[in-house]
């Protein structure tokens, strides 16, 4: 009998712990269970506002780039080696107006100066003898003719190779400036089939990326497996460097054919100078013919003493003026070794340093006038007649973050561009502190309109939906959410109008920390701190009303789930609900 207490008692306390854990743990359930129906079905926590009248502003926003009003390129008009170039004379150097900037070596130029003082001084020479000779003998006479004859024979031979010389060189100019025309065709051809492989990369580009989107969508709806987006996302980095490539080929067959156009323009400009040069000789030479003929003449006239004397004074100060000419031409070519700078501004091209031969009219050094500048944009044409002068523009740039200008429309065209159907509109700033700089970009709005409305609610409260139909989830008085269909009209940065579809003084829910379903109870709460929760929308597993105004889930549109501010655990919609926006 002892033997069976000592069995049976151990094991009927045992039974007893055993019943009393299960007991215990099933309470604990029960309790659990009715926590977590309570959290379900009890009401939302929300941040709510209010429709109302307000003022909105209707702008219109455009890229606009930064350019310099002007620009300068400094060259020289004579062919030669630079000489005098600072080094510090480079991008974002200013200078000022007549500052010299670089020289070409004027050691040839000073030689013609020399050789144009000495003639002049020659033929001021012969112009004094002549002057004191009066009586000239037979003899003189007959060797000054005999002599005047042989002069014009020779300047009339150098006048006819003069003029031999003068096709010849105005010919192989010509050739030059038809080669160049060639070359400047060859990079525009390279310009065009680089373009043409940019579109085609960005065409596989953008076509890799609309692959990678589905392949993500596919992925989270569990269709296809991680790799097939790996492969995706591997093909759009690949069309993307693609891209990149042909943009770099672009911008190398675009600066070939400026460097072809620069080319032409130089052989142009040195046919123009051999025509000019050539046509200076054939003058010259035939002024020399001229002037022997009229040697000549004062030889034979000699015999008739005073007029024929005369005569030849006539001809010897032209030969002085003729001298004097050259000597002030000889003198400006000397001078134009020089190159001064014509405006105050700021370097921003340096194509040459010293020891570098250029040639005439290529361009040394580029200086552009920053202290005021351009916005360039365009207008639309359906703006033309809204967006004028004088109409206000707020500006901001992606170089300059926070710096923010509120200015007016200082020039706008009166002819679009032919192929964009665009104005060109150019805002006026001043860049007294130098703080833009041409090429930056900048994000120009335009104010169109502003107009008070008597209905209108914050943005975060209007959802859009896929099928196109907009919802705002209303709140009544009895604290009960009402999922509601409105159509918007116009709207800007914070605010949406409504035309139909709510009254002013509705309550609507801006922002909610839980899915908040049609006809479920809300409770107002605090702005939450830091990034705001994303207002949730019906649950359209519970409502045919929110399914079909329903638009993108989160997991839909592949966004980020925002966190709790309460929680601080991340609350993502359920599949099929409405987003909500985001909030600043």
């Amino acid at each position: 009998m002892k033997k069976f207490v000592f069995i049976g008692v151990p094991i009927v306390v045992l039974f007893v712990l055993v019943g009393w854990r299960y007991m215990q743990k099933t309470d604990t359930n029960k309790q659990l269970a009715a926590r977590s129906s309570g959290t379900k079905n009890g009401p939302a926590n929300v941040v709510l506002g209010r429709a109302s009248a307000h003022e909105v502003a209707k702008t219109y926003e455009a890229v606009g780039s930064v350019e310099a009003p002007y620009a300068v390129e400094l060259s020289p008009k004579l062919t030669g080696k630079i000489v005098y170039l600072p080094d510090e004379v480079r991008e974002g150097f200013p200078v000022r107006t007549g500052q010299l900037l670089a020289r070409i070596d004027p050691t040839e130029t000073e030689g013609q100066v020399l050789q144009a003082k000495s003639a002049l001084a020659q033929a001021r020479a012969n112009l004094m003898s002549a002057k004191f000779i009066q009586n000239p003998t037979d003899t003189n006479v007959e060797s000054q003719i005999d002599q005047s004859n042989a002069t014009v024979r020779s300047n009339q031979a150098d006048y006819d190779q003069v003029r031999e010389n003068y096709s010849a060189q105005v010919h192989q100019a010509h050739s030059a400036v038809i080669d160049s025309q060639a070359k400047v065709a060859a990079a525009k051809s390279a310009t065009y089939n680089a373009e043409a492989s940019k579109g085609s990369a960005s065409a596989t580009l953008a076509n890799a990326q609309s692959k990678l989107n589905r392949e993500t969508s596919l992925y989270k709806e569990g269709f296809v497996a991680a790799q097939d987006v790996d492969d995706a996302v591997a093909a759009e980095k690949v069309a993307e460097a693609n891209v990149n490539v042909a943009d770099g080929l672009v911008k190398s067959a675009k600066s070939a054919e400026i460097s072809a156009g620069a080319a032409l323009r130089s052989a142009e400009d040195n046919e123009q100078i051999v025509k000019k040069t050539g046509t200076t000789n054939i003058q010259a030479a035939l002024e020399k013919v001229k002037l022997s003929k009229a040697a000549l003449k004062y030889s034979v006239s000699t015999r008739s003493q005073k007029p024929a004397y005369l005569a030849q004074l006539d001809a010897l100060q032209a030969a002085v003026n003729a001298a004097v000419g050259n000597l002030n031409q000889a003198e400006a070519r000397l001078a134009d070794c020089n190159l001064v700078s014509t405006i105050d501004g700021t370097v921003s091209k340096r194509s040459a340093d010293v020891g570098t031969v250029v040639n005439a009219g290529n361009s040394i050094l580029e200086i552009q006038y920053l202290k005021w500048l351009y916005i360039t944009t365009a207008i639309p044409v359906e703006y033309s007649g809204i967006i004028v002068r004088g109409t206000p523009v707020t500006m901001t740039f992606d170089a300059l973050p926070g710096v923010q200008l509120e200015a007016t429309v200082t020039e706008l065209s009166n002819v679009a561009d032919p192929q964009s159907r665009q104005f060109a509109a150019k805002i006026r700033v001043d860049n007294a502190e130098g703080k833009f700089r041409p090429g930056m970009y900048a994000a120009v709005h335009f104010l169109v309109s502003k107009k008070s409305y008597p209905v209108v609610v914050n943005r975060e409260a209007v959802h859009a939906g896929n099928d196109g139909v907009s919802t705002v989830t209303m709140v009544d008085s009895s604290n009960v959410a009402h999922i509601v269909p409105v159509t918007t009209g116009d709207q800007d940065t914070s605010h949406v109008v409504i035309t139909s579809g709510l009254q002013s003084g509705d309550r609507v829910v801006l922002l909610s920390y839980t899915a908040v379903r049609d006809k479920q109870k809300v409770t107002e709460g605090g702005k939450p701190k830091g990034k705001r929760a994303a207002a949730a929308t019906p649950d359209s597993a519970n409502s045919d009303k929110a399914g079909t105004a329903s638009g993108d889930s989160t997991e839909a549109s592949g966004t980020v789930p925002k966190e709790s501010p309460t929680t601080g655990k991340r609350h993502r919609n359920n599949p099929g609900t409405t987003s909500t926006g985001t909030s600043n």
